[in-house]
């Protein structure tokens, strides 16, 4: 059985209790990111046509990831200047391309 706990629009982030057919108990934490999403291809696309210069071109944004995603990679990954060729690996995975900002390998 799944029951909704709490829920913030402006967020969307929604907090549920769950409970198993063995009697164990979860609190499931979920946030949609859709918006987030559309603006990192915003983002990329802008960069993509040239559009995002700056006088300090080697300072760039590289991505936008939500709280709960950097929050889980930090308990896995650990911070990003402890362990740069992690972070760079999960940014230039595939299956990670919607949070990246602009074009091309990181």
């Amino acid at each position: 059985m799944k029951r909704l706990l709490t829920s913030d629009k402006a967020t969307g982030k929604e907090t549920y209790i769950r409970q198993e057919s063995d009697g164990s108990t979860f609190i499931e934490n979920t946030q949609n990111f859709d918006t987030l999403i559309k603006l990192n291809k915003q983002m990329a696309d802008d960069w993509r046509q040239g559009q995002l210069t700056g006088t300090q071109k080697h300072v760039q944004h590289i991505a936008e990831i939500p709280n709960v995603v950097y929050h889980h990679l930090l308990k896995t990954l650990g911070k990003p200047s402890e362990n740069p060729k992690a972070w760079k690996a999960w940014l230039n995975n595939s299956e990670n391309r919607d949070f990246r900002t602009g074009g091309g390998n990181i």
